[in-house]
């Protein structure tokens, strides 16, 4: 469960019965929100695995992010070609 947690830019809580302080941090509104939006001009169709890398300058500051993200498949023809 901590490997599909870490790689979606999730949280994992382990080591504990009590479930209220993992609920509390779970249901936390973030203080600040930035998505980040990927262009797919020129980008290679193939589906492939792309890792990405978030870094921030700033002490103290909390980042959550995924790892990587797939490229597009290529696309089909109507025909399923």
């Amino acid at each position: 469960m901590a490997e599909p947690a870490d790689g979606t830019g999730g949280k994992f809580f382990h080591n504990s019965n009590d479930l209220e302080p993992g609920r509390q941090t779970l249901t936390a509104v973030p203080e600040y929100v930035y998505p980040l939006e990927l262009s797919l001009q020129n980008v290679k169709q193939d589906g492939a695995y792309r890792p990405l890398k978030v870094r921030v300058d700033q002490n103290g500051s909390n980042l959550q992010a995924r790892r990587g993200c797939l490229r597009p498949s290529p696309s089909k023809s109507k025909d399923g070609k």
